[in-house]
């Protein structure tokens, strides 16, 4: 069989789901385990078996396989892995071709036979409808839900053979199809298998390997490092923790009397919404909810602004200013008498920007109801390691940012934040360290509250006019 041939031996764990006849196999896996090469050795064993089931002449190409990756630039790395284990007795005179992500497969006479495909699934609507022999979903936790709903039916074909793996880590979220598909299985749906198996796992890795894994967990949270090398399913491996516990109330129809609100602006690009959020300045709470699709002017966008200034009075909005054109937008909204603060967004405020939601939100200093889409995409950031082996905080391929970017302007302009808890007298207020801080230490993280019970002593002194 391929799978014991020169370029491929797998190891027990590749055996074992090798050896399950279930047409859909659903590996939520961890990294370093061996997922790509399972899979497509997987595809491989499937087009020898189909070599000798006979085929009408119409069915065009007889073998057909797709490499669904959540982007190109993401799918390179898979390719030339694709490229370098492929058996050479198995391409035909047309062979691989480079410049169309195509593999040509030969018959047992020497003709073009089978066809194996990479494609991208950054847009979902190029995913047209097929029928497919073998469909390999890589790093599944990354292709968003519009795409699988695009690729589901390529398995219904009947003149297909219609067998699938689907491998990634967890994603951060449960409602993502690649979860939910791997619950079907675990709840015993027919013709499904459910596997999980963590990076320590692989009986290959070298001694080397897994000390560098270990190291990993210094640079990340522990919940991330646990989703990415023991495959372990948390809606807390995101970047922003804690989310539900910020859970409270209700957006509200019109401005509370006495209240003091302020508002950040996601301006859309090419994909995304424009998004406004208007919190209430002291509670730092979310009240009210707005969105724009990409398909609705700034003209439009702008008169809605004013009429929502009209009702809401902000003190302050904070508009995102990097998108091309979005300073001639603010200098609009100040004509109308919004005051607009422009955030510039570069690589160094992007971070800090971030970073300060994500401690309010693990601090419980901020607050908002449950909007859907604002959740969804809170629970779905992370930190996505780079080729170069640094970390960046995004939103997965297929994913929006413009609801995270909302919140993050906003609570720049609200008040600071509050700590909360009472404790007795003499006692310490209760303190939520950030996750720098938590790895920083006890000791850091007491001399830094030492530190600000000074500068707040000093500062009442001076007030008082108390000089040392």
């Amino acid at each position: 069989m391929v799978q014991g041939s020169d370029t491929y031996t797998p190891h027990s764990g590749q055996a074992e789901v090798h050896a399950s006849d279930a047409k859909v196999k659903v590996l939520e896996v961890a990294r370093r385990w061996g997922k790509s090469r399972f899979a497509l050795f997987e595809g491989l064993d499937h087009y020898t078996q189909a070599l000798d089931i006979p085929v009408s002449n119409q069915l065009v190409p007889p073998f057909h396989m797709w490499v669904v990756v959540p982007s190109y630039p993401q799918g390179r790395q898979t390719w030339h892995e694709m490229v370098s284990l492929m058996p050479t007795e198995f391409a035909s005179s047309r062979g691989i071709r480079q410049d169309e992500w195509i593999i040509y497969l030969k018959g047992a006479a020497g003709r073009e036979w089978g066809l194996i495909e990479l494609k991208s699934a950054h847009d979902p609507s190029s995913l047209q409808t097929v029928g497919l022999d073998y469909l390999w979903v890589n790093e599944a936790q990354d292709i968003p839900n519009e795409a699988f709903e695009k690729l589901l039916p390529t398995l219904r074909s009947p003149e297909r053979m219609g067998y699938a793996v689907f491998e990634g880590i967890p994603p951060t979220y449960a409602d993502h199809w690649f979860h939910m598909a791997f619950l079907a299985g675990e709840r015993g749906r027919a013709d499904y298998l459910s596997y999980k198996a963590t990076a320590f796992d692989n009986p290959f890795l070298t001694h080397a390997q897994k000390e560098e894994i270990r190291k990993d967990r210094e640079l990340i949270t522990d919940a991330a490092w646990r989703r990415m090398y023991l495959a372990e399913f948390s809606e807390r491996s995101s970047y922003f923790s804690n989310v539900d516990a910020c859970l409270i109330g209700d957006l509200l129809k019109e401005p509370v009397p006495g209240a003091r609100y302020v508002g950040g602006l996601d301006l859309g690009r090419k994909v995304d919404a424009t998004v406004l959020h208007i919190y209430d300045a002291v509670k730092r709470q979310l009240v009210y909810h707005r969105a724009w699709d990409n398909g609705q002017s700034w003209v439009v966008q702008r008169e809605g602004l004013s009429f929502i200034q009209d009702l809401w009075q902000m003190d302050r909005l904070v508009v995102d200013a990097t998108t091309l054109g979005g300073d001639i937008f603010c200098s609009e909204l100040q004509e109308i008498g919004i005051p607009v603060d422009e955030y510039v967004i570069s690589w160094q405020t992007r971070d800090r920007l971030l970073n300060t939601l994500a401690v309010a939100i693990e601090r419980e200093t901020v607050h908002f109801p449950p909007v859907p889409s604002l959740l969804r995409q809170l629970r779905a950031f992370q930190a996505r390691r780079q080729p170069g082996g640094g970390y960046k905080i995004e939103a997965p391929p297929g994913e929006h940012d413009d609801e995270v970017f909302a919140a993050a302007l906003a609570l720049t302009a609200c008040d600071a934040e509050q700590r909360v808890g009472v404790m007795p007298r003499g006692g310490r207020m209760r303190y939520m360290p950030t996750q720098a801080e938590a790895n920083g230490g006890i000791s850091n993280v007491r001399q830094m509250l030492d530190q600000r019970d000074r500068e707040r002593t000093i500062q009442r002194w001076e007030e008082a006019g108390i000089r040392l």
